[in-house]
């Protein structure tokens, strides 16, 4: 298996620092984020890490570009939350795969045929765009927060709409090998277009300024995902009534906004509701 800084081509599978990872999306959804952070520190914590990583449906794709920058063009969540993971610096490592080398185009060839190839979501994190490309973050660490992209993962976590059958799978993947996967997308770009479409027709209760919270914030204000999490909640009746989705049904929800699988019928609701002797709201602020 190579390590970024060998040389590499077109189906390689590759060890990538996140730290060197560049986004080719404006935005992310933080809640999200960070119950995935959670989660991967659980991982690593048990020592699953290598395991959960080299799942087919984690597995992150990277266009090589000018200056042989390695640009992903999915998985920025999974990312993310590995970079603000608690566990050792040089344990903050994903796989990736060679989607293309186009590290001998011009920036302008490159991002033409980044666009022409749905490779990257030129769109902000309020829907404004598209933007000259020259303004994505340059590392994961500086994404923007966007609170409707966590309100389309939840509908995506109920199965109210696929992105790609190819992250579902768990197949674990020879990273000594070549990979070359065929997509199983349905929709490009869907979970942008759900969050877009969200941000058109339900209000969520947040101050103006709580929408331009940078991932760079270390630790995450306790106090902002708190209340974005009791704005993401209580905007979900109006998401239900809206789509009429009946995964919704039903879904709880823990302290962090990271969704429960329920045993019962009825309306979603948090799981504190369901043990009412837990006061703790917390949301907690790595």
């Amino acid at each position: 298996m190579k390590q970024h800084h060998h040389p590499l081509e077109v189906g390689d599978v590759f060890v990538l620092p996140v730290e060197q990872a560049r986004p080719t999306q404006f935005s992310i959804g933080v809640v999200s984020v960070d119950c995935k952070r959670r989660q991967i520190e659980e991982v690593f914590a048990s020592d699953r890490m290598d395991d959960f990583l080299r799942q087919e449906g984690r597995l992150v794709p990277v266009v090589i570009g000018p200056g042989r920058a390695l640009f992903i063009t999915d998985h920025h969540h999974l990312s993310t939350a590995v970079w603000r993971a608690d566990i050792p610096q040089d344990k903050k490592n994903v796989y990736g795969y060679v989607l293309q080398d186009w590290s001998d185009k011009s920036p302008d060839l490159f991002w033409r045929d980044m666009i022409e190839n749905n490779l990257t979501w030129l769109y902000g994190d309020k829907g404004d765009g598209p933007l000259n490309p020259n303004l994505l973050p340059r590392s994961i660490g500086d994404i923007l927060n966007d609170p409707y992209r966590t309100l389309s993962r939840w509908l995506r976590d109920c199965s109210c709409y696929t992105k790609d059958t190819l992250k579902e799978k768990t197949r674990l993947v020879d990273v000594h090998g070549k990979y070359f996967p065929e997509s199983h997308a349905k929709a490009f770009f869907i979970e942008f277009r759900w969050a877009n479409f969200l941000r058109e027709n339900v209000h969520l209760d947040l101050k103006k300024a709580d929408f331009s919270l940078t991932c760079r914030t270390m630790p995450y204000s306790s106090l902002y995902l708190t209340k974005e999490v009791e704005a993401l909640i209580k905007a979900f009746d109006i998401v239900i009534s809206l789509i009429g989705c009946k995964q919704l049904q039903g879904v709880t929800y823990d302290k962090h906004g990271c969704l429960v699988k329920p045993h019962l019928d009825g309306p979603h609701r948090r799981d504190s509701d369901l043990h009412p002797s837990s006061t703790d709201h917390t949301v907690s602020g790595r």
